[in-house]
């Protein structure tokens, strides 16, 4: 029987009315109580090392995430992780890149109803996170409303429905049918020995365009050593923002262009707009997502 290590988080799974909303409030033992048939599938320990609404979350609080798989990787046949759903994407991101060349699963799950309360998604969610901890699966995955999706290509597109979570630009690497079977499509390919990330940079910032920008923000840009655009379609920068980029590249900002668009990717060879911007020497971000390129950048990757 495998040896998985859950680590609660907090988030909606965990939540109970606090009177002024819904607020984590359930320790990873007590969402235990509520699923009997875990006990079936491996044998699980708990640790609790912080219960925040995932709004709350810090690339901080990741990072001791991903210290205590790293402290605990070989004790253990797995890992799940219980989080809330709204910045869920950006943990994934973050611990797909800060844990790599994993032999063994690291599973993030969440809920978009409390565990417990009626037609929760919650015991399904954090069942089939056990499932595919326990299938073989390595690497680091999401798993939700019967799909396991590749922990860089998470992204909430829906803020209440159960199948709020898409992968983007990527297919799944797997689904769980409502009886609880397994079937995975693909399992990453991984070699060699697991490599922790431990330097983060958090010197950055995330710019959505939009028409008739005001100037005067990218000299506040300056004091970031890395600016990610996101911009219109396929990419590119506005002809009339051109100068003050190209002066805030100039003051040593890397710049990275990528889509408001949630699937495609972007292209900067495509328009004349987007072959200025990569002339001026910004750097086109492709088909990652905004998640998944934050967490690149944090890890020194890009």
């Amino acid at each position: 029987m495998k040896r998985i290590l859950l680590i609660a988080t907090g988030g909606t799974i965990s939540c109970r009315d606090s009177g002024l909303g819904l607020a984590p409030a359930l320790t990873g033992e007590e969402l235990l109580d509520f699923l009997p048939e875990a006990a079936r599938l491996c044998k699980v320990t708990v640790i609790n090392p912080f219960t925040l609404d995932s709004t709350n979350i810090t690339t901080a609080n990741r990072v001791e995430i991903a210290k205590l798989i790293r402290e605990n990787y070989d004790l253990y046949d797995g890992f799940v992780i219980t989080h809330g759903t709204d910045s869920l994407g950006y943990t994934s991101a973050l611990l797909y890149h800060m844990c790599k060349n994993l032999n063994k699963p690291v599973i993030l799950t969440g809920a978009q109803k409390p565990i417990g309360v009626k037609d929760s998604d919650a015991e399904r969610n954090l069942l089939d996170s056990f499932r595919v901890a326990a299938s073989g699966y390595v690497g680091v995955a999401v798993v939700v409303h019967g799909q396991i999706i590749r922990g860089n290509h998470v992204v909430k597109v829906h803020s209440t429905n159960f199948d709020g979570f898409r992968s983007i630009n990527a297919p799944l690497m797997g689904t769980v049918d409502d009886n609880g079977v397994v079937r995975l499509r693909m399992v990453p390919k991984l070699g060699g020995e697991p490599v922790f990330v431990e330097e983060i940079d958090s010197n950055f910032m995330v710019l959505k365009l939009v028409p008739d920008m005001d100037t005067s923000i990218f000299s506040f840009l300056e004091k970031y050593s890395k600016v990610i655009l996101e911009g219109y379609g396929a990419g590119g920068i506005p002809i009339r923002l051109e100068k003050v980029v190209q002066k805030l590249m100039l003051s040593g900002t890397k710049v990275y262009i990528t889509t408001q668009c949630l699937e495609g990717g972007a292209d900067l060879t495509t328009y004349e707009v987007g072959r200025r911007a990569e002339a001026m020497g910004a750097i086109c971000l492709g088909h990652r997502t905004t998640e998944d390129a934050i967490a690149a950048i944090q890890c020194g990757e890009i």
